[in-house]
């Protein structure tokens, strides 16, 4: 039975789900329901699961859909600032979905056992994409496939990555679109289309507050982004 029959993993979390290697140790942060650990660990996919949340509403949720499927050999909870709780050899795979850019990036910093060839990292920010591809590039770590998707009425990006110790350059294209850039689907189209029309609401917003050398700035990060 696939994951999808299971339980209701939207296009987000299922394209999350599919860069999930097999037979893998998986941390979930932010794990909310617990659906990617719960329907991963129901599907046979992986060998156990860490889902973490920092409240404990969540992981109430949570251990009711681990008792649903009858997973809790295989899925447990664990209170946790993001990975603050998780040891090393819990984790090979790592999904940190559903959050901001910048606070995966604080989670990442405070982690060191991630800068490790052996683990991967599944990325879904919610917003500051940009933020987080610059860190990952600046601090060793490869986006080996970034893949779009909707959901809803959004589009987002979800990124698969690996350390491998090599500090690359990041281009002002690279930033706001990724792997992506040149990517000829339906959705990752919609997702620069996301992009530039982001843009342009902070460039007339700036205008609209007379903030002119700033609406240029932007201006100018949307004509290199779109050349």
């Amino acid at each position: 039975m696939s994951i999808k029959q299971q339980l209701p993993l939207d296009n987000r979390l299922s394209l999350c789900a599919g860069f999930v290697r097999e037979n893998t140790r998986l941390a979930d942060v932010g794990t909310d329901h617990a659906y990617l650990p719960v329907g991963l660990a129901a599907e046979g996919k992986i060998l156990s699961a860490v889902a973490c949340d920092v409240r404990t509403g969540p992981l109430e949720n949570a251990k009711t859909n681990i008792l649903r499927f009858g997973v809790e050999d295989i899925v447990k909870t664990v209170l946790s600032d993001g990975l603050d709780e998780v040891s090393p050899d819990e984790a090979f795979d790592i999904v940190m979905a559903g959050m901001g850019g910048e606070l995966i990036v604080k989670i990442i910093s405070r982690t060191q056992w991630l800068y490790d060839k052996s683990r991967r990292l599944i990325l879904q920010p919610m917003t500051r994409a940009g933020t987080l591809r610059l860190f990952l590039y600046e601090n060793g770590f490869s986006i080996k496939e970034e893949k779009a998707c909707v959901s809803g009425r959004k589009c987002y990006s979800v990124m698969m990555c690996e350390y491998d110790g090599i500090k690359r350059p990041c281009s002002r294209k690279f930033e706001y679109f990724g792997l992506l850039s040149d990517d000829g689907s339906d959705d990752a189209k919609r997702y620069r289309a996301m992009i530039i029309q982001k843009l342009d609401r902070k460039i007339n917003g700036l205008k609209k507050s007379g903030r002119i050398p700033e609406a240029e700035f932007y201006g100018n990060i949307r004509d290199e982004i779109t050349a």
